[in-house]
């Protein structure tokens, strides 16, 4: 739905109070440091320079309320700022304060209120629903509300509970939503649910109208169900930029196989000595929610992904210890296939090497087998010449290191290997690795990709099996597997 630009406006004391009260009440706001990271949004979008006073919140917001109020886009730049720092609910509710503070703001917000008449009637159809793909349909409803809806509920129980969610942007309430998707979904009585939706927006007025048949373009193409996206929790370890040796642990759970729709989690405060513990508490939340999900047929095993800054990218996190408070704790590689992925690559989002790093990966998932660029040792003083034979061949999907990822040994070399897209590395942590580990890496690039992961599982579990299984390559590999295609918003930089 089209909105007019919400541009400068005269200072009205009621309307300047309440958006200072909106916004002092968001946590991007109350946390001075993502505050600085908030205000610099703003001031983007208006292309302009918006002085930070770092005062209290209440005296920062109103400068920057004052400020914005003058501008032309002012409201619009604000909204979108807590749109990115804040979440689409709190920039929705922002929103709404703004259109009904203005000329016809009362018929602005359309209210997210079903008669009884109504209300019986979607009870009765919702009750007939029994042709709905439940794990589609939480896909499909993650990424048009940006709500996370609880799994194992019945339709009616989705309707009733996401009439107690604010009202989206377009105004439109969630629940209307969720019957669109429905609809989208039952052949028996989608179009009953449609009439149903139809009459609501008639009775809300023209722009509800339109809003409804705009959303409802975006449902009927949705993205198609792609196999190989599995289960997945995906634990991102950033070092803490204080001086200490802690770390923060943030991570998302993918709910369902499919659909790429992660949901945040809590971020933790540990050590690199503590983290197997912060681990094994996000794994606990996403079995929470994959116990709801039924397992379909063939679905990919689920995946626990570290998304690593490159200092850490040579921890050993397949080792990490799950049921740290049990006495018998098992190394998390036994239970999960294990991925690393680049912080860096991942949160700076640069467009070139974003197009090279999908190029690459494309040429991969389509291909029989990786074509690894192997980095041996003692090449230290080739890297230039190592990296330019790596940006002229595109054909090089992987890369192999005969030396751990550490610096002065192959840090380096999976450095540059990533600015140049390469979403595909495997080495050997060790600093002594033995000559061969080469070799058998070159053997394991030789498998078609989608049977790599599992095949470093069984490497791990073998030499977890085995006497003498320290001393084997299963024991300490790295496998680095970096989708481009499933990305999750690690933007914000963690401080103390």
């Amino acid at each position: 739905m089209a909105h007019a630009p919400r541009g400068s406006r005269e200072t009205d004391p009621l309307l300047v109070g309440a958006l200072v009260d909106e916004l002092c009440a968001l946590a991007c706001v109350r946390d001075p440091e993502q505050c600085i990271h908030f205000v610099a949004l703003v001031a983007f979008q208006l292309r302009t320079e918006i002085n930070y006073l770092r005062k209290n919140p209440r005296v920062d917001m109103l400068s920057l309320v004052m400020d914005v109020l003058k501008r032309d886009g002012g409201l619009d730049a604000l909204i979108f700022g807590v749109s990115v720092a804040s979440g689409p609910e709190d920039s929705a509710r922002l929103a709404r304060l703004v259109d009904s503070s203005g000329p016809g703001g009362a018929t602005a917000d359309l209210a997210p209120v079903f008669s009884e008449g109504a209300l019986r009637e979607i009870g009765r159809l919702l009750g007939e629903v029994r042709d709905s793909d439940d794990g589609r349909l939480h896909a499909v409803l993650g990424h048009e509300l940006g709500v996370d809806v609880p799994y194992g509920l019945s339709p009616l129980q989705r309707f009733d509970y996401l009439r107690e969610v604010n009202t989206q942007a377009d105004g439109l309430p969630p629940a209307l939503v969720l019957v669109e998707v429905i609809a989208q979904q039952s052949k028996a009585v989608g179009g009953k649910l449609r009439e149903w939706s139809d009459r609501w927006a008639r009775e809300a007025g023209t722009d509800a109208v339109e809003a409804l048949a705009e959303r409802r373009r975006g449902i009927a193409a949705p993205s198609r169900a792609d196999p190989e996206v599995p289960r997945c929790l995906v634990v991102m370890v950033e070092p803490a930029d204080d001086g200490s040796a802690d770390v923060f642990v943030r991570h998302w759970v993918n709910p369902a196989p499919g659909y790429w729709e992660p949901v945040a989690g809590e971020v933790e405060r540990a050590t690199l000595d503590t983290l197997a513990g912060a681990v094994d508490r996000a794994i606990g939340s996403g079995e929470a929610r994959w116990a709801d999900v039924p397992e379909l047929e063939n679905e990919p095993p689920v995946q626990v992904e570290f998304v690593l800054p490159f200092p850490l990218l040579n921890h050993d996190m397949a080792r990490l210890e799950l049921g740290t408070e049990s006495l018998d704790p098992l190394p998390i590689g036994l239970r999960y296939h294990i991925n690393l992925r680049s912080l860096e690559r991942m949160r700076t989002r640069d467009p070139a090497q974003l197009r090279r790093w999908r190029a690459r990966w494309k040429r991969l998932r389509t291909a029989g087998a990786a074509e690894p660029h192997r980095w041996r040792t003692g090449e230290t003083e080739q890297l230039d010449r190592w990296r330019a034979t790596l940006a002229s061949e595109p054909r090089l999907t992987a890369v192999i290191l005969d030396v751990p990822a550490l610096p002065g040994h192959g840090l380096e070399a999976l450095t540059a290997a990533i600015a140049e897209g390469v979403g595909l590395a495997a080495w050997d942590r060790r600093p002594d690795s033995p000559a061969q580990s080469g070799e058998v890496l070159t053997v394991l690039m030789g498998h078609n990709p989608a049977q790599l992961a599992s095949k470093v599982r069984q490497l791990r579990k073998g030499a977890e099996e085995l006497d003498g299984g320290s001393l084997l390559l299963g024991r300490h590999i790295a496998f680095f597997w970096d989708d481009p295609n499933r990305l999750v918003d690690c933007e914000e930089e963690l401080t103390a």
